[in-house]
């Protein structure tokens, strides 16, 4: 039996380096569908994004994402260290964070570059921007590097620059680090909406359009049979044409066919509404009638839950990362024991929400603030002035009893048991 080592239990075997003997630095190609086919870099995605039914779905997704509560929550105790990340996050845009970090749901990856600097003692992040993605490639080890002119096969950004780069993914992998992006599914659905449709359409004409079979007489030579179908061809396009006689033609007509406009029309809804299932979870914009758990952004606009959770995620992972580091290089307040997490909150269903805001004015005698009813969307006749919330009853006791027929009650106890 081989010897079983602590190296060999604790560092990697199955690496690509090891599998494919590769001593040399290799960069790996971006493995997306699309950039391979069409050898263009991810340029190609973001012409994609731009266009108008790619555009809408996104935007709608990346609102709904932006709409979202956030909190610094806890394991234990809220303490002084949970208040300083909560006090340095409402320091940053963190709305603009969100909706870069949620990027890499739709490319696959997303770079971002943090600037630090000392501030009352600690070092915190002074800038966190989003870097353009063909500057970055991950080799056969799975780290990432940044490309340069002068330097082809990249520096290993964590190597040189330790906590300067945090590099999000979504759904990577071992054998793919980009992750994969939604645009490499989009890209053919877009491309079809917006293709010159000519070999489309003619498809259609030539299918839908009503058979004409000519029969000649056996034995009958080819340059006749040429004829016979150059006239019936101008029998279906013009309605026009000159059959020798003796030669039987007829018509058939193909029922059940569609116009070329309806069609058409059907293949641009068939691939809007793929568009939205990719983006937002379910073709919402056709069907209204969609149940199940989703969330909804004050605009109305929905997001089913599966599909938001995928945002939440990257844009948590983001800020999390950006804690940890902070963590590392400074000594904070509080206790090390005082686990701290950034979380986008959920939003509770309108209904709910009305019902619990309800119990709870009735429970205390309390209306929503102007604020809180600006926020909910409650309207100024949506609430009548709370009642005062009932007094308490206290408990009754021999002491604080008033009732006469109680105090009665205990004489008579008193004279019975002076009774001989």
């Amino acid at each position: 039996m081989p010897d079983i080592t602590k190296a060999s239990i604790e560092q990697d075997v199955a690496v690509r380096s090891y599998a494919e003997n590769v001593t040399a630095i290799k960069l790996l190609p971006h493995p997306s569908k699309v950039l391979k086919q069409i050898g263009k870099t991810i340029d190609i995605f973001d012409i994609t994004k731009k266009q108008p039914d790619v555009a809408g779905p996104l935007r709608r997704y990346r609102d709904g994402i932006k709409r979202l509560d956030w909190d610094v929550t806890h394991a234990t105790s809220r303490g002084e260290r949970a208040d300083f990340f909560q006090q340095l996050a409402r320091s940053w845009n963190i709305k603009h964070i969100i909706a870069a970090a949620i990027t890499a749901r739709e490319y696959g990856f997303t770079p971002f570059e943090i600037n630090w600097a000392v501030i009352d003692g600690k070092t915190v992040p002074i800038s966190i921007k989003q870097r353009p993605r063909k500057w970055f490639k991950a080799d056969d080890a799975g780290q990432w590097r940044l490309i340069k002119t002068d330097a082809p096969d990249g520096i290993l950004v964590e190597e040189k620059w330790p906590r300067k780069f945090v590099i999000i993914t979504h759904e990577a992998t071992d054998e793919n680090p980009y992750g994969e992006g939604i645009l490499d599914e989009i890209y053919w659905y877009a491309k079809a909406l917006t293709f010159d449709f000519e070999q489309w359409l003619g498809f259609i004409e030539d299918d839908g359009r009503d058979r004409w079979i000519g029969w000649v007489p056996p034995g009958s030579d080819k340059a006749y049979k040429d004829k016979v179908e150059a006239a019936l061809l101008r029998l279906r396009n013009a309605a026009v044409g000159v059959i020798e006689e003796g030669t039987r033609v007829e018509k058939v007509e193909n029922k059940g066919r569609t116009s070329s406009s309806e069609a058409y029309e059907l293949l641009k809804q068939s691939c809007r509404q793929t568009i939205n299932v990719l983006v937002l979870g379910s073709d919402l914009s056709v069907n209204n009638s969609v149940t199940g758990a989703r969330a909804s952004s004050e605009s109305g606009l929905s997001i089913e839950e599966s599909a938001l959770d995928a945002g939440k995620e990257l844009a948590e992972t983001l800020i999390n990362t950006i804690f940890r580091h902070i963590s590392e290089l400074n000594a904070l307040p509080g206790s090390d024991d005082e686990q701290i997490e950034f979380e986008l909150l959920k939003p509770i269903d309108k209904k709910l929400q009305a019902e619990i805001d309800k119990t709870y004015s009735a429970a205390t005698g309390k209306r929503p603030s102007g604020q809180l009813m600006a926020r909910r969307g409650y309207e100024e006749g949506d609430w009548e002035d709370a009642p005062a919330a009932a007094p308490s009853t206290p408990a009754i006791t021999f002491e604080s009893s008033g009732s006469k027929a109680f105090a009665d009650m205990l004489d008579a106890c008193t004279a019975l048991k002076k009774k001989p």
